[in-house]
């Protein structure tokens, strides 16, 4: 009867212990099946936050490429102005120290062709480079041009302007040259921001 006891607890222990071993089993199995999914879960998450963050440093990072190349631009163009200014600064002081022989030759070159009744008015920095005698030398050979000098000075200017009731031919240093720095401007301009 004792062996039959000791047999039957045996039995049931045994029984215990394979039912407490399967438990034990499903119940690691279960863990490792919710560990997977809340892995996976966690893993899609992280991939979508970084991949968030990703976009959002290419974003910035764009961006601040952007704002160095505008600068960057800015800067070169602020350059280039200020050279372009120098050079014609440059330009407009060396034709206002033209020699008289030359500011005369710029006249018959410039009223070569022209006929009609003309004014010419001599810029206020250029007085004292014309003459009766060189208007009359750069008239010479153009039939039907008639030069009247005007006794008024253009203020602040060098060189000539030539007008009759309709036309102006100006031949004023600072304007030339002025109209020479804006194309110039505008063309490193397109230089710089087109590429």
């Amino acid at each position: 009867m004792k062996t039959g006891i000791h047999t039957i607890i045996q039995k049931i222990q045994a029984d215990a212990q394979q039912h407490s071993n399967e438990r034990s089993t499903q119940i690691r199995n279960e863990i490792d099946e919710e560990t997977n999914r809340e892995n996976t879960h966690y893993c899609e998450e992280f991939d979508k936050r970084r991949e968030i963050l990703k976009n959002h440093n290419e974003h910035e990072y764009k961006r601040l490429l952007e704002r160095l190349n505008s600068r960057y631009n800015r800067e070169l163009l602020t350059y280039q102005h200020s050279l372009i200014d120098e050079i014609f600064d440059r330009a407009v002081l060396k034709l206002r120290n033209t020699l008289e022989k030359d500011f005369s030759e710029m006249l018959k070159a410039a009223v070569k062709g022209l006929n009609g009744r003309l004014t010419l008015y001599i810029g206020e920095l250029s007085e004292g480079m014309l003459d009766s005698q060189s208007l009359e030398e750069a008239v010479k050979g153009n039939c039907g041009l008639e030069i009247v000098m005007s006794a008024e000075t253009i203020s602040r200017k060098s060189g000539f302007l030539l007008a009759d009731d309709m036309v102006e031919y100006n031949y004023l240093f600072e304007d030339l040259i002025e109209d020479r720095k804006r194309e110039r401007a505008a063309a490193i301009f397109k230089e710089v921001f087109d590429e």
